[in-house]
């Protein structure tokens, strides 16, 4: 049965000093950089949060954070030792970058999200695509990789006037799922459509929706991929189970908070990935097929923001490499991941999908069904990076 466990009275304390001066580093980033205030910044939902620590330049901020930092040695919990040890240092180097001294695509990388630096090999995508050649020969599609992968896409395609009903009906069938091994909130999430953007959806939690981009193509099996994601068991989930956790005074005041290019971005994002396998929802060959598909478009995001950040790629070169791989969506999808990797705020947080998944399903492989109320409590009801995730036992 599910259960909440409570942190420690010490983690409780030191989560509400985190959350304040996260919010103090946001307001100081927006005022300093004249963002709008419909600009992400770095603190993209608060979710009650009310206490802000004002600082007046970054080095201030900075010398906060190190104070919290040798705090959080002292913490019962180990995962939260670590944890907040992470989140400390990735608020430093936000700090080090809104200043221009982490100029470094992949140090951004490193130390926002604690994750593995590397772009993806060619190594690795070639060793996927002869994965989903196997599988759409036993399927019986013939022809190159590329083309056998754009009939797949054709026979699976959702006309774009009919994405948002599909995403409706998808999201019932998911809630429902969702709700045999998750307490479900009592507000039903919803979905709206738009054209353009950096991003194929994104859970709008203020308004319940999901907003999806329909300038790309979508298969059935993406459309239930992003409902996984973006509703249930995703990004809602977690945001309504933190929100929960904080107001039983059970979980941390920081879990208010949604951070981006941070420590807890990358398990975000990976356990957000993981929720068609949580509801049992990769049931036939198509569904393998899009899973293998995912994980190409995943890991071509490092290598895209890679090639134009790092390598200074033009997006004509960045895009015919885009080409050499099957990839879905057509040149919608293109022209989004496009968008998302020339953002400077954001060319390092795409790492975050590939880098989470690996994170994520890594941990999911070795827990066994007896533990998975633990696992679940453990992983929704408090922020993890990567290394704390791993603490899991």
């Amino acid at each position: 049965m599910f259960t909440m466990t409570r942190l420690s009275d010490e983690s409780l304390r030191f989560g509400e000093e985190l959350a304040s001066v996260t919010l103090g580093i946001d307001t100081l980033d927006r005022r300093l950089h004249h963002y709008t205030e419909m600009a992400d910044g770095l603190v993209v939902i608060n979710m009650g949060w009310k206490k802000v620590r004002e600082f007046e330049s970054c080095a201030e901020a900075r010398a906060a954070l190190g104070e919290l930092a040798r705090k959080t040695f002292s913490l019962p919990e180990p995962d939260r030792r670590l944890y907040y040890l992470q989140a400390c240092l990735s608020l430093d180097s936000f700090c080090a970058f809104s200043m221009g001294q982490l100029p470094e695509l992949t140090d951004q990388v490193g130390l926002f999200l604690h994750a593995d630096c590397a772009p993806v090999s060619e190594a690795y995508l070639k060793e996927r695509c002869a994965r989903l050649q196997a599988l759409f020969d036993r399927m019986g599609y013939k022809g190159s990789l590329q083309e056998m992968t754009a009939k797949w896409e054709a026979e699976n395609r959702v006309p774009a006037d009919k994405v948002q009903e599909t995403m409706l009906s998808l999201m019932a069938a998911a809630r429902k799922k969702t709700g045999e091994f998750l307490p479900l909130p009592e507000a039903e999430y919803t979905c709206a459509v738009e054209k353009g953007g950096a991003f194929s959806a994104r859970s709008d939690y203020n308004h319940l929706r999901v907003v999806v981009n329909i300038e790309p193509d979508y298969t059935l099996q993406s459309l239930k991929h992003l409902v996984g994601h973006e509703a249930y068991p995703g990004h809602y989930m977690q945001f309504t189970m933190r929100r929960e956790y904080y107001e039983q005074g059970y979980g941390a005041a920081d879990g208010l908070l949604s951070v981006c290019n941070h420590s807890s971005s990358s398990t975000f994002e990976g356990i957000a990935d993981m929720g068609v396998r949580m509801m049992g929802w990769i049931k036939d060959d198509n569904d393998r097929a899009f899973e293998i598909l995912s994980e190409i478009k995943s890991a071509m995001g490092t290598a895209s923001s890679y090639q134009k950040n790092v390598l200074q790629w033009t997006d004509s070169q960045v895009r015919d490499y885009m080409h050499k791989w099957p990839m879905l969506g057509g040149e919608g999808a293109v022209r989004s991941r496009l968008r998302f990797v020339g953002d400077p705020s954001r060319a390092a947080l795409i790492w975050s999908y590939w880098r989470g998944d690996q994170a994520v399903s890594g941990v999911l492989d070795r827990v066994e069904a007896k533990d998975m109320d633990r696992y679940l409590d453990y992983a929704y009801g408090r922020l993890h990076t990567p290394a704390s995730l791993q603490l899991f036992h």
